[in-house]
């Protein structure tokens, strides 16, 4: 019983950091060199500034991402991915890769699936 409780908490745990619509593609995008906020907007299909910065917030406090901002005028900030952040790569590409073969065989069979929108990565 106690193992369940801990395979439980981990998972938990785990959608804690990277849970969510848009924090696994954020972390793609950051991963890939796309690392300021006006490149992660364009790049990002359906999120709007609000949910980005939200976003962008939260995976900096869970000490996943590392944000810089240098005194320039105007300011500029950047996104970088810390040994955790990295760590979570793994869980992300696993995801892709699932998506990826998921989403063939969807098209194959009965065209797109409706109202979902899968990352393009």
């Amino acid at each position: 019983m106690a193992k369940n409780k801990l395979d439980t908490q981990a998972l938990e745990y785990c959608i804690e950091m990277i849970g969510g619509k848009w924090k696994p593609i954020i972390l793609f995008h950051i991963s890939k060199g796309t690392n300021r906020f006006s490149k992660l907007i364009l790049a990002i299909e359906g999120i709007n500034r609000q949910m980005l910065s939200k976003q962008l917030k939260s995976l900096e406090k869970s000490g996943v991402i590392d944000r810089t901002l240098y005194p320039e005028i105007p300011p500029r900030v950047e996104y970088v991915l810390t040994p955790k952040g990295r760590s979570l790569l793994p869980v992300v590409q696993s995801m892709n890769r699932w998506g990826k073969k998921q989403y063939a065989v969807n098209t194959e069979t009965s065209g797109p699936p409706n109202n979902q929108q899968l990352p393009l990565f």
